[in-house]
């Protein structure tokens, strides 16, 4: 494996994807940021004047910065990353096995090493560098959210959400009406617990998911002769899933891998079957390309 990282440092196209990666969330952050100022000041004016100065302070915890993070957030930008992620991460992993063996380099390879070999370091060097491609633009994001609105500790945002959720919370039904979209369906304990925790949890999931896209294409590699349809692939299949569960939405990977709430439904099991499948899917490709191509040398 580390010659594929070796490989992959010298690969333009992985610096392109960072670049694509970090610009989408720098200008998330931006925007976010700039949202949650205004919101905050909206806020804390028209409950100032209707309301005691402790009231005001339990409402305003809830206009949190954390809901600016990307996954949060339906911002524009964030919601183009979670939208073509699998195309700027196959930008920059999913055509090797296709170079490699259109340059012949594949054929020299497998004079000093066994395909198997091979083969199992390409996906693992995909699979761990797409999980990483995914979630280290969107931790940059918390910090940079973080930063810019002088926010790192979200206990009392944890402890209100708890209070809020048990029905114990003393705020105004207006207010109760305004957030409660706030309430997950979905981990919520973790959200009451630390929204960090609730947060790295989705992007993990996403970064998982993320993988298996890339893997799938790197495995569609092994037949597939036009580049361009090639890289284009992971994305294909992500959104193909969108369009083919528009009845079912609680089955498309779109609304279960961010931290915003989703649609009805989602559910644990449906993803890590979805998870597990596509990875049998991916293996089962991987296996008719071996034999495919075992008259390689």
């Amino acid at each position: 494996m580390l010659l594929e990282y070796k490989k992959l440092f010298n690969n333009k196209n992985f610096y392109l994807s960072i670049c694509a990666l970090v610009l989408l969330v720098v200008i998330a952050v931006w925007i976010g940021v700039k949202e949650h100022k205004e919101e905050y000041l909206l806020t804390d004016r028209i409950y100032s004047q209707y309301y005691e100065k402790d009231i005001v302070e339990d409402v305003l915890i809830f206009v949190s910065p954390h809901k600016q993070w990307l996954g949060f957030t339906n911002n524009f930008a964030s919601q183009l990353y979670y939208l073509i992620f699998p195309l700027l991460i196959s930008i920059a992993l999913v055509d090797s096995i296709y170079r490699e063996r259109k340059s012949g380099y594949q054929h020299f390879i497998f004079m000093r090493m066994h395909r198997r070999k091979y083969y199992t370091a390409k996906f693992g060097t995909t699979f761990l560098t797409a999980f990483f491609l995914f979630l280290l633009p969107l931790c940059l994001g918390v910090v940079l959210v973080n930063i810019f609105t002088n926010q790192w500790d979200y206990t009392a945002y944890a402890n209100i959400y708890k209070g809020f959720v048990e029905g114990t919370l003393a705020i105004p039904d207006n207010a109760i009406s305004v957030f409660k979209g706030d309430i997950r369906s979905l981990f919520s304990d973790l959200l009451s617990m630390s929204p960090y925790i609730y947060t790295i949890v989705f992007y993990i999931i996403g970064g998982l998911f993320a993988s298996a896209y890339v893997c799938m294409g790197l495995a569609l590699s092994m037949f597939i002769k036009n580049y361009y349809l090639l890289v284009f692939m992971p994305q294909i299949i992500y959104t193909s899933i969108w369009f083919l569960t528009a009845y079912t939405p609680a089955l498309a990977p779109f609304h279960f891998i961010s931290p915003i709430p989703g649609v009805k439904g989602v559910s644990m099991t449906i993803m890590v079957t979805e998870f597990v499948l596509q990875i049998f899917i991916t293996f089962v490709i991987y296996l008719i390309g071996m034999k495919k191509h075992e008259d390689v040398l």
